[in-house]
């Protein structure tokens, strides 16, 4: 067996990650709470994952070692690849308009930050506080009017991710299409234990579903493959 596994301990900080207020990413804007302040926002990268663990296996399994349980079982490879990593950050902001009770520092840029709740800028959090309603709205003092909120970027945290996926693949000679040529077979498991990984939660102030995370990442999938190669 040859096997690798890398654990990372670390922090990334910016003023923007290119993908703030859901842009960026393919040069377009980037998210700015006040232009006249930008160093504010200095903060977590986007993509920040204190503490990440990554590892991987190529097995020859050794099978049965006579008859046909030898035929059924050897030659196979498992490959699993394993990755848990700590939540990424997100930022609590609001996009309503200044009429709608958003827009603090009355700039006429509809993305900005409330002051900081009473429990401090981070929280501790499981699963089911994702799904249950991280907090409320009332949570969140209103800043005064013309003023941006002292809340901060990225201060709380996302849920954590965990996958597991597995491959398995076996070849087979072909002598009569030539001595390279085998049928390979090969089966792949995403998520092999179909775990949830919830997304991060609705931070946006103004929306009815503030505080809850509506959607997870891929569940479990399987895909089998099969090719001759000569």
């Amino acid at each position: 067996m040859d096997a690798h596994a890398i654990y990372t301990w670390g922090k990334s900080l910016d003023l923007t990650s290119n993908n703030d207020n859901g842009v960026g990413g393919d040069g377009s804007a980037e998210g700015v709470f006040n232009a006249d302040n930008v160093p504010f926002q200095y903060g977590r990268s986007d993509y920040d994952s204190r503490q990440r663990f990554s590892g991987d296996a190529v097995w020859s399994v050794p099978g049965v070692k006579t008859g046909i349980g030898h035929l059924i079982t050897s030659g196979w490879t498992l490959s699993p690849i394993i990755i848990l990593q700590s939540g990424q950050p997100f930022t609590v902001y609001t996009s309503a308009q200044y009429s709608n009770g958003g827009d603090f520092n009355a700039d006429g840029y509809d993305f900005d930050l409330p002051n900081t709740p009473k429990f401090g800028n981070h929280i501790k959090t499981n699963r089911s506080s994702f799904v249950n309603g991280l907090f409320q709205k009332s949570d969140f003092p209103v800043p005064a009017v013309g003023t941006e909120g002292n809340l901060g970027r990225n201060t709380f945290d996302g849920p954590g991710f965990a996958n597991v996926n597995l491959s398995a693949q076996r070849s087979f000679a072909l002598p009569k299409l030539g001595e390279a040529a085998r049928f390979e077979i090969r089966g792949e498991l995403f998520n092999l234990f179909n775990r949830v990984n919830l997304v991060e939660p609705v931070s946006d102030l103004s929306n009815s579903l503030f505080g809850f995370s509506e959607n997870q990442d891929a569940a479990r999938d399987i895909q089998v493959s099969a090719h001759i190669r000569f």
